[in-house]
């Protein structure tokens, strides 16, 4: 009888932690999605799709079927989300997730810098490419092609191991 008492015990302040959760995840939510659609129409209003589908990542993302803003919609709302769900580990106060919360809150931001850097390594990659394609044709150069290939994926190379090292992800075998 006195396991039952103890469960009891547990469970009844164990109860309001729980719907101190659920009311932050509802809310979460709610946000997510608002801040979510307020993203995808600020930036389709200023034409991202357009700029951002002549590089690799956005060929990537639109190959996918998934157009930019959508695709940029998405990540902020699993940001608000991802957000609200530590926070309601938090509100839970149990050790295992509290430590997994911690591990996750202490990498999050590497991930996100890393994410940027090769987002816009790529973007600038992409720039310099066509930069010296277009010069090469207008110097009427003769492997201007070759040389803007050879320079493109020379810096997506570079771009993708500062992206990768800055994510904490060991790139020592790409180093030359």
């Amino acid at each position: 009888m006195v396991f039952h008492e103890g469960l009891l015990e547990e469970l009844i302040s164990f109860a309001p932690r729980l719907a101190g959760a659920v009311i932050i995840l509802v809310i979460g939510w709610a946000v997510g999605r608002g801040l979510g659609k307020g993203i995808s129409r600020v930036l389709d209003k200023a034409g991202v799709d357009d700029a951002l589908r002549r590089t690799p990542v956005g060929r990537a993302i639109e190959k996918a079927g998934v157009s930019l803003v959508h695709f940029f919609d998405l990540i902020v709302r699993w940001f608000v989300y991802l957000i609200a769900i530590l926070a309601a580990v938090n509100v839970l106060e149990i050790t295992v997730l509290s430590n997994f919360k911690n591990t996750v809150v202490t990498y999050l931001p590497s991930f996100i810098a890393g994410l940027f850097i090769l987002l816009i390594g790529f973007i600038v990659a992409d720039f310099v490419g066509d930069a010296i394609t277009q010069v090469g044709k207008e110097a009427h150069i003769e492997y201007h092609a070759i040389l803007s290939t050879i320079v493109r994926f020379t810096l997506y190379f570079v771009v993708l191991l500062i992206g990768l090292s800055t994510m904490r992800i060991d790139v020592t075998i790409l180093n030359i």
